[in-house]
Parts: C-alpha cells; sequence; structure tokens
C-alpha cells in the first residue's frame, strides 16, 4: 500500500525545542494479517528529518540553525485494529542518504558527520477514513545517537539518567501519513470477470 505523508521534526540534543523542521515521507508498505484484530506492516520509505531554528532580529536573536536528514527508512510496525481506529508500535531502521547543516556562521556539512544509520522506535494512533483509505499519526524517537557529542562539546546533567542516556544527537519526529490498500483480487473474483 503506498503512504505519503509530512514531518515535523527536532534533534534531541542540538539545545534548539520544537518541531520546527518540516519535511516529506513517502514510500509503499505490504500489510499482513497475522489474526482478526493484529496486522504486521513492514515497508521502505523516504523519509526527511532534521531541526531548524531561524533567527529573530526583533529580539536581537541572529541564531540560526537548520540540519536536514535524508533517509532511506524500513519501518516494521504491529498494528492492533479496532472497527475504525488503529493502534500501532514498532521500530524502524534507517540509512542515511545525505544530510545538509547550516547556522549564522555559514555551511557546516560534512565538519562533524552524522551516522550512516538511524535505529528509532515509532507509536502511532490512526484511523479508516474509507474502506482503502487511513490516516496515522506516528511519533518516532531514535533510540542510538545519530551523531554523538565529541571532545569537549558533550553537555553535563546533573541527572544520572540524563547522563547515561544523553549521548549526542537523536531523532524526535512526528509524522502525518496517509495509506491507500490495494488488495489484489482473489483468483475466483478474476476467473468470474
Amino acid at each position: 500500500m503506498p503512504a505519503l505523508g509530512l514531518t515535523a521534526s527536532q534533534i534531541h540534543g542540538d539545545n534548539y525545542a520544537g518541531y520546527n523542521k518540516l519535511g516529506f515521507m513517502g514510500g509503499l508498505m505490504i500489510e499482513a494479517k497475522l489474526n482478526k484484530v493484529l496486522d504486521a506492516d513492514f515497508g521502505i520509505t523516504f523519509i526527511q528529518k532534521g531541526s531548524r531554528r531561524n533567527q529573530n532580529p526583533e529580539k536581537f536573536d541572529y541564531r540560526f540553525y537548520y540540519v536536514n536528514l535524508n533517509y532511506v527508512e524500513v519501518p516494521l510496525m504491529l498494528k492492533y485494529n479496532t472497527k475504525r481506529v488503529f493502534l500501532t508500535i514498532g521500530g524502524a531502521f534507517a540509512y542515511l542518504i545525505n544530510y545538509v547543516e547550516e547556522s549564522e556562521i555559514g555551511n557546516l556539512t560534512g565538519m562533524f558527520p552524522f551516522q550512516k544509520y538511524d535505529y528509532s522506535v515509532n507509536v502511532g494512533m490512526g484511523m479508516n477514513i474509507m474502506p482503502k483509505l487511513a490516516f496515522e499519526l506516528r511519533c518516532s524517537n531514535s533510540f542510538m545517537t545519530t551523531r554523538p557529542f565529541g571532545g569537549n562539546f558533550a553537555p553535563y546533567y546533573n541527572n544520572i539518567l540524563a547522563r547515561t542516556f544523553n549521548k549526542g544527537y537523536y531523532n524526535n519526529v512526528l509524522q502525518m501519513l496517509f495509506t491507500y490498500k490495494i488488495t489484489p483480487k482473489k483468483k475466483s473474483e478474476s476467473a468470474q470477470n
């Protein structure tokens, strides 16, 4: 089934808060029915992640940061269905195709490279709009660093949990996607036509 949608993302660890980086996602998914209420979804998608912080000259704030990460991602999700609403949970493996990173001082692409792989946990909630069309809101969070803190750049956290788990940059993404089911005709149906 084709999937198409928008992303709003931020990077945990870059010291800029807010899902200000908009992006695109699209790809193909395969759905396998496991039982009456549980499905497994497997797919391959193109997805944009990253971070954005705009300048605010009215407040004399000229800090600017922008990073656009383009990934090919392979999500594997379990879907729990009710009559109209469904819940999803799963993981995803992504490969970084390319990226652009800029700040108020200029182009930073390649100075502090991002990891080539991203591993994330996904949870979502959706609704079947029509028999074949569904809408889903999904949250995705990296559980391994996309870029580790290096040298003197590592912040100090007072909290031992934060010191243990905050080792660098992590992608946080909100996805809004539409999927359209394409079901093949059964042999008996195609024989009758």
